[in-house]
């Protein structure tokens, strides 16, 4: 037998979990085998006369303690099936000893000694997941070999990369009513919570649902942080404050022993709360008999189970015999009043104030010395064209390639352009971004405007800032670039018509003064539209939505909430541009109207001899048909309410819609 633990032990991380639940044990047996002792010595010196009955009635309270302590260590250790992962062990027997304090905390002062002695067992117990947090939330790293927290490390990803953030960790949580695992994303569960199906209850470890998220972003904030911050001067400062820094277990027993010195200062306060937690004798007997019934047969394997349990974290009492602190277990206060409220006003406040911390400094450490402003700044410069004089040089060098009919879909052409126009002003960012080409649907290039969906534009984003910049990103930002270049290619090719060239040589015979008029007219129309178009979507969306942007990224507290802000708003600007597929009709519309205005543009620049009455009619048709449809449906959207960033499109497309 000592054989085979010996190398069980030496393939295997020790539990700890388990072994501080043993070691809690031991502490109390070892009291009561000295109150056996106490009792054994009066027996012996024969002082008084001592029966039977008074050694049980002196015996009682332990006795019940045990029948406690029993159920406990049933439900918690013993009735788990022994191929359990330790991650549902280690969360299954603190789930046990959490809801026992719960249950017999709610029956109110009949109970304070099971609480008591609950809760001086829980403290013990829950000290390796609170040292797990400790090490990951101060140093940054998950130290969890017996692998018995309910966060585990992903170590095929490394933290250079840019899905570090996402797919690091992963998030266990236990089914309470089959002993099973079921994993989920950590990003999702930090925010959630983990929630299960309906028709099973997932838990996980109770204790730490209230801060699971801000133990999540802290860890990870912290183990970035010690990659990115490689400062000597910083390394020791830290390491100087770190050996005076108590640990997270420490300051979370000093907290409830403040606690309770403070409850029993005022004792006015503790009997109105003893008074308002008191339930009713039948409740109490009820919950009392729930835990502590136990049958009259003898139960040889609860012996042996705990016999194995003792001998398999035979190293405890080295690992947990130096440097308690110990709660006073004496103290009828320790019932906690109630116990949720002990570990809101004992531990969370020391698991947030890390959080805010470590976020902090880490949003600190990427505005600053990275510079994640200015590269949230660049892409809007580039992808949105907020930096209007460079990105004009750069497109309308194309647009005038495409009035000359010259061929401009060329990376090297397309490139030196891009390169010359950020070049000048912004010579940092000219590395950074490259065009590239890419192959679309051939039946989409008999519409001249579809010709821009060959671009896409490209910005190196380095790490840690893509992990907010990511590829996915720049997706969307594409999405939308794509638009703007569509808009103002047709504002572009109606603004740069001249009428001189065309219309000298013109005879002033009334039909042919009729089409010129109609031609200037239907231009005016046209570029009404397209100037409504561009106005909305570059001030009332792109503008104002920016805004809006770069204040919440002031306000973001860890980088978790700041890649949510920014995909919130490249998801709200995707949406407000009309590139949802739920209004991909509504851009349809839009697109037919631009690839008209190039048409239009085309024919005018071929000159009079390229008019004729027949297209002339079609081209005014179709801009009539599309802009009566749009009016009709942004009013119809505006009315219900459904989009009112399109009140203003609207309202400046009616303005200019002719009643026939």
């Amino acid at each position: 037998m000592n054989s085979s633990y010996g190398s069980k032990k030496g393939s295997e991380p020790p539990f700890r979990t388990y072994q501080a639940f043993v070691w809690a044990l031991n502490k109390y047996f070892t009291s009561f085998k000295e109150e056996l002792t106490t009792i054994e010595r009066e027996l012996i010196c024969n002082d008084e006369t001592v029966t039977l009955s008074s050694v049980l009635e002196r015996l009682s309270p332990h006795l019940a303690q045990i029948k406690v302590l029993h159920k406990v260590f049933c439900t918690g250790v013993a009735e788990v099936p022994p191929q359990t992962p330790n991650v549902v062990r280690a969360s299954h027997l603190l789930n046990t000893l959490y809801k026992a304090i719960i249950e017999y905390d709610s029956v109110g002062e009949a109970s304070e000694q099971a609480v008591a002695l609950l809760f001086s067992l829980w403290t013990e117990t829950v000290r390796p997941y609170l040292e797990i947090v400790d090490e990951w939330i101060v140093h940054g790293h998950l130290f969890d070999p017996a692998k018995e927290f309910i966060i585990q490390r992903n170590k095929d990803v490394p933290v250079n990369h840019r899905d570090f953030w996402y797919a690091t960790y992963t998030l266990y949580s236990v089914s309470e009513t089959v002993e099973n695992e079921e994993k989920l994303n950590d990003a999702a569960s930090g925010s959630s919570g983990g929630e299960g199906s309906s028709n099973r209850q997932l838990t996980m470890v109770s204790f730490l649902k209230p801060v699971l998220k801000q133990i999540i972003m802290a860890g990870k904030s912290m183990q970035l942080l010690k990659n990115l911050d490689c400062k000597e001067a910083e390394q020791s400062d830290r390491s100087s404050r770190d050996a005076e820094r108590k640990s997270l277990y420490t300051l979370f027993l000093e907290s409830v022993q403040s606690r309770l010195c403070s409850q029993e200062s005022s004792p006015t306060d503790t009997v109105t709360e003893q008074q308002a937690t008191r339930r009713s004798l039948v409740k109490m007997h009820s919950i009392v008999a729930q835990h502590l019934e136990i049958d009259d047969v003898h139960d040889p394997l609860l012996a042996i189970n705990f016999a194995r349990l003792y001998l398999e974290q035979s190293d405890f009492h080295e690992r947990f015999s130096g440097g308690n602190v110990i709660v006073d277990r004496s103290s009828q206060s320790v019932t906690c009043q109630t116990f949720e409220l002990t570990l809101r006003s004992c531990l969370y406040p020391h698991i947030e104030r890390r959080y805010i911390e470590c976020c902090g400094n880490l949003m600190k450490t990427l505005k600053k010395d990275y510079k994640l402003l200015e590269y949230l700044q660049a892409m809007r410069n580039y992808f949105l064209l907020e930096a209007g004089d460079t990105m004009y040089d750069f497109y309308t060098a194309i647009f005038d390639k495409v009035q000359e009919k010259e061929s401009w879909q060329q990376l090297s052409f397309l490139n030196v352009q891009l390169q010359e126009a950020v070049g000048q002003r912004c010579p940092e960012d000219s590395s950074r971004l490259s065009i590239f080409l890419e192959t679309i649907d051939p039946a989409r290039k008999k519409h001249p405007v579809n010709n821009l969906e060959v671009l896409t534009l490209s910005y190196k984003v380095p790490w840690p800032v893509d992990i907010v910049i990511s590829s996915e990103c720049q997706k969307i930002y594409n999405q939308v670039f794509l638009l703007l270049l569509q808009i103002k290619w047709a504002k572009y090719s109606l603004d740069t018509l001249r009428f001189s060239g065309k219309i000298n040589h013109l005879t002033t015979s009334e039909p042919v003064n009729q089409q010129i008029h109609r031609m200037c007219l239907l231009r005016v129309k046209l570029m009404h539209f397209v100037n409504s178009l561009h106005n909305y979507i570059m001030t009332r969306i792109l503008h104002s939505t920016g805004l809006e942007f770069q204040h919440q990224v002031q306000e973001a507290k860890d980088l978790d909430q700041l890649i949510k802000i920014h995909y919130r708003y490249l998801a709200t600007i995707h949406d407000r541009c009309l590139l949802r597929e739920k209004v991909s009709f509504v851009k349809e519309a839009i697109m037919k109207v631009l690839n008209l205005v190039l048409i239009f543009s085309d024919r005018w620049q071929a000159g009079f001899g390229a008019w004729k009455i027949e297209s002339i009619d079609k081209m005014e048709s179709d801009f009539k048909n599309c802009h009566m449809f749009l009016v009709t449906i942004l009013n119809k959207a505006v009315c219900r309410g459904s989009f009112p960033h399109l009140e203003s499109l609207a309202l400046s497309l009616m303005a200019g819609f002719e009643q026939c």
